[in-house]
């Protein structure tokens, strides 16, 4: 110090406090959900209590279960895909697009028949309605979508920074030999689990809330009876429900549709209810191309790992450590367990159901007669969902409850200069 109590340079203290591993870790994951996140539009009816209230039903989804996320991202962008392959045998190159197919598949296209209520209409709805000529091709452009879309760019940049920033932090503590809290790894693999939702989400409008209308000259009626089914026939959510998606296996069960808190119909003056919103799981195909399942594998594998690391850490108990082993190899084996029994049942033939996380079930098979098999299957497969969330569930919990008593190097910063070359 100098006599007039002035002082030079002084170094940043090497250390940090709890609260600010909180705060980073809070705050990739909040960002990363809320910029990942990529929900389909709401319906008329629909209060903001309701669309947040669904985008933090969609946020728990995502913790608890981030490889179904990345599933359902896929399989919209696989169906998106589709919608411009097709639509390029009826229409100029370039007029439609990704942007466009998500769009349709979100319910951003609203069909308004002639004097009939009106009903979200989905992309390979609408290859079949303009082949037919039924109604033109929207001319809606590329530009417009993105403009109702609330798509923030720079906060999806700051999301990707902040995860590669954590990356990079994890892996330099590694370097230094300075421990990583739980809560600091459960983040680092909740974040390399989700990524790939980002590449498959990309070109999908964000928080579209007007969709656009397409007016159609013909009736409902119409268009049944030129394709051979009958005006009053029954349908579930849309009288165009006879264009079926042959990608599409994977149905919500029965319990589950009579509390789908996804699905908004609208009875019209013959009390002939419609979907009025399409719902974020309205898309889940089973036939991936093995790129996109290699994109789905391979970051599972290492969200897996990365729970896996924690093996030997400094937990404030014994009994904590055995907890997190235990849930970390359950993450790391249940699901391939059940995949592999999946396709042993496959090879000797089995004919019955399989579900999805217990809550889709693959409609396109046969129940077989006796029904006990895939009764048992079911159960088997309802336990290993079960034990799976109870694991995710403890390695949350853990994470937290760790932070009050952690290794004394948990505190300590990298010492980035450690990294540069020296002269």
């Amino acid at each position: 110090m100098t006599d007039d109590g002035l002082v030079g340079w002084v170094s940043t203290p090497n250390v940090r406090g709890t609260l600010s591993i909180i705060y980073s870790c809070a705050t990739v994951i909040i960002t990363a959900i809320w910029t990942i996140l990529h929900l389909n539009v709401p319906g008329k009816a629909d209060s903001l209590m309701q669309t947040l209230s669904r985008k933090v039903r969609w946020g728990i989804f995502a913790i608890f279960a981030p490889d179904l996320l990345t599933l359902v991202a896929a399989s919209q962008w696989v169906s998106a895909r589709k919608s411009v392959e097709q639509m390029k045998k009826i229409s100029d190159l370039g007029s439609w697009t990704l942007a466009h197919a998500f769009y349709a598949n979100s319910g951003g296209l609203i069909l308004q028949p002639k004097n009939e209520l009106a009903f979200p209409v989905n992309a390979e709805h609408i290859y079949f309605l303009v082949s037919h000529g039924y109604i033109p091709l929207p001319k809606i452009t590329q530009n417009e979508i993105w403009d109702k879309s609330k798509a923030d760019w720079f906060a999806k940049g700051f999301a990707l920074l902040q995860i590669g920033w954590i990356i990079i932090q994890s892996i330099a503590r590694a370097v230094d030999d300075l421990s990583v809290s739980p809560l600091e790894l459960f983040t680092l693999a909740f974040v390399s689990s989700t990524t790939m939702s980002y590449f498959f989400w990309w070109n999908k409008p964000q928080d579209v809330q007007t969709p656009t209308i397409l007016h159609c000259e013909f009736p409902m009626s119409k268009i049944l009876t030129d394709s051979g089914i009958q005006s009053n026939a029954s349908y579930a959510d849309s009288p165009l429900d006879f264009i079926l998606d042959s990608d599409k296996v994977w149905e919500r069960r029965p319990s589950f549709k009579r509390y789908d808190l996804e699905r908004q119909m609208e009875a019209d003056s013959r009390n002939r209810a419609r979907l009025q919103r399409i719902p974020n799981d309205a898309i889940l195909t089973k036939r991936l191309p093995l790129n996109v399942l290699a994109a789905l594998v391979i970051p599972s594998l290492i969200h897996s790992t990365v729970h896996l690391l924690g093996w030997n850490f400094a937990y404030p108990s014994s009994i904590e450590q055995l907890l997190w082993r235990i849930s970390a190899v359950a993450l790391a084996s249940v699901s391939a367990v059940s995949i592999g029994i999946i396709r042993m049942l496959d090879l000797f033939g089995y004919q019955g159901r399989y579900n999805l996380a217990w809550v889709w079930v693959n409609f396109q098979r046969e129940e077989p007669r006796s029904g006990k098999c895939t009764k048992l299957l079911d159960l088997f497969l309802g336990f290993l969902v079960l034990f799976l969330v109870t694991a995710r569930l403890y390695i949350i919990i853990e994470a937290i409850i760790s932070l009050r008593n952690l290794p004394a190097d948990v505190f300590v910063t990298v010492d980035w200069t450690d990294f540069l070359p020296h002269v």
